[in-house]
């Protein structure tokens, strides 16, 4: 590995450090709002708001979400920084439903965001799966072994 590519690596890697550190100190994101700072529309349907409740999503959705991924040749290594996971997953956590109770908000949709909104989104999404992942094991919780 050339110098160039071991500093933009190590970037990356304090990058990701910084987010965890983040993520760890924020109290409950279980879910996130966002406002939109001009009304988006899509498909004839305008929103101004949209509200993303990460605890429903259960491993079903998890394990769903890898499928499908796979299925368009993408491969999920980490999912906290997998842009296609990230947005996949804010798609299913989505609590917008229009008024015949069907899900309007979809990968498509996320992915017509302007940029900055987008992002946005992501990084909650982000945001929560780190701080999720990062929640001290205590010695009573699971087998006690690491192996």
């Amino acid at each position: 590995m050339n110098d160039e590519n071991r500093t933009t690596v190590q970037d990356s890697a304090e990058q990701a450090e910084q987010l965890e550190k983040e993520a760890q100190a924020q109290k409950d994101i279980g879910s996130y709002t966002h406002v939109f700072q001009e009304p988006f529309t899509y498909q004839g349907e305008t929103y101004e708001k949209l509200t993303f409740n990460w605890k429903t999503l259960s491993g079903k959705d998890s394990t769903s979400i890898e499928r499908e991924l796979l299925n368009r040749n993408v491969t999920t290594v980490i999912a906290e920084f997998t842009p296609e996971y990230l947005t996949a997953m804010a798609a299913r956590a989505c609590t917008y439903r229009n008024a015949d109770g069907f899900r309007t908000i979809t990968t498509d949709a996320l992915y017509a965001l302007p940029l900055p909104e987008f992002r946005a989104i992501c990084s909650a999404a982000r945001r929560f799966l780190l701080q999720s992942g990062s929640r001290r094991v205590t010695g009573g919780a699971g087998s006690g072994s690491n192996a």
